[in-house]
């Protein structure tokens, strides 16, 4: 049997909103690799209009006449340079300007990566115990993963991280992002020479946080960083592999749904849908939180996500179905997004005295509102007088 792909292993234990974070970060690798072809291509393009340019100073002299069979002269103005200019959509931009924002770019892209990698561990790894998207960075999980607890659970991604930090690339990557965004610009000093070949182009040296940080050919630079960069995830990778399948911090999730609706003509109190789970009794037994990510795959292979819009998640009397013991309340918003996730639902027990959840769940007007057509993310029973109703809920949604 072959081995499944990275996509499948996330997929099968239960961690697969961290493939995004995966595809998200080949593509941020892939623009750094556009970023650095571009730059070699400019660059190029500023030589050959050089080369060009010193060819018909030469082409000048060899034609001119002297006084005394000996002289020559030339004057070049700095009119006479050439403009080094190329056309973007039929826009004009200066081939100096496209070098430093091109630069720029490949440095920012080549970082963002490896904050991207670090959502892919937040989700994989820590999985049920992730923290918030916003507050994650590859510094944040850098110190995440030296933590006692998470060292213990993920030697391997831990001792990645302390690789790729005290790494030479990283440690200029991560300055020159620093250094441009928040201070000033390390600018890059193209110098074509006049005579002979001596042509450069260097990114000139800085200093940061009392660390210098040395003057740097571009042309070999660059793709020095980007080796260092795809080797890293490659890398990560391999790691992420071995750490996945040890399915630390996967408890209490659900991929999937149970729905139990009625609808009776003519009469609308007695017409509701129930989202539910099986659960155990008593229901302190169940955990005080679940996560639920809409999960499905198709025969083809195809993987898909959505993200749970059910606000209230209902728990279902293993002795006696579609009688229910208890609920959980979503405590996690679900706004309209790309981005997929397991959404956060705390257990709400029944309180004394109060009605029981069965009559809770007919009542509540929530469940008067939405009816469920046939879905890979839930399974469904429908009970009804209607057949045009039953023939509807069929069809897939």
């Amino acid at each position: 049997m072959s081995e499944p792909t990275l996509e499948k292993l996330l997929y099968d234990n239960n961690v697969y909103n961290a493939w995004q974070f995966v595809v998200n970060t080949a593509k941020t690798i892939h623009t750094a690799d556009y970023c650095k072809k571009t730059i070699v291509a400019l660059i190029k393009q500023i030589e050959t209009e050089h080369s060009a340019w010193m060819n018909s100073l030469s082409m000048q002299l060899n034609e001119q006449k002297s006084e005394d069979g000996k002289t020559r002269k030339l004057v070049i103005r700095s009119s006479d340079l050439p403009e080094h200019k190329v056309s973007i959509a039929g826009e004009e931009a200066d081939i100096s300007f496209l070098l430093d924002k091109h630069t720029k770019d490949f440095f920012q892209y080549s970082r963002n990566a490896f904050d991207c990698m670090s959502q892919v561990v937040n989700a994989a790894c820590l999985a049920s115990k992730a923290k918030k998207l916003e507050k994650i960075d590859f510094g944040v999980m850098h110190g995440i993963l030296n933590q006692a607890t998470y060292s213990h659970d993920f030697p391997d991604m831990q001792a990645w991280y302390n690789v790729i930090a005290t790494s030479p690339e990283f440690i200029y990557i991560d300055a020159f992002c620093n250094r441009t965004k928040h201070t000033c610009d390390v600018y890059l000093k193209v110098s074509m020479a006049l005579f002979g070949a001596e042509n450069k182009t260097v990114l000139n040296p800085f200093y940061r946080r009392n660390a210098q940080h040395g003057a740097q050919d571009i042309g070999t630079y660059l793709a020095t960083v980007y080796s260092f960069v795809e080797t890293a995830f490659e890398q990560f990778i391999d790691v992420l592999k071995t750490e996945v399948v040890k399915r630390t911090y996967i408890d209490g999730r659900y991929h999937t749904l149970k729905v139990y609706q009625q609808k009776i003509k003519d009469d609308p109190d007695n017409s509701y849908s129930v989202v539910y789970i099986d659960g155990t009794a008593p229901v302190t037994s169940m955990p005080e939180e679940i996560q639920v990510l809409l999960l499905a795959e198709y025969d083809e292979g195809e993987i898909v996500g959505r993200n749970s819009t059910i606000d209230t998640i209902y728990i279902n009397d293993p002795a006696n179905e579609h009688t229910f013991l208890g609920k959980y309340v979503a405590i996690d918003p679900c706004g309209d997004d790309t981005l997929i996730g397991y959404r956060k639902y705390e257990r709400v027990d029944p309180a004394v005295g109060a009605l029981p959840v069965y009559t809770q769940a007919m009542l509540d007007p929530e469940n008067h509102k939405v009816f469920y057509h046939k879905n890979p993310f839930m399974d469904i029973t429908s009970v009804s007088d209607d057949e045009q109703f039953l023939a509807r809920t069929q069809l897939p949604f």
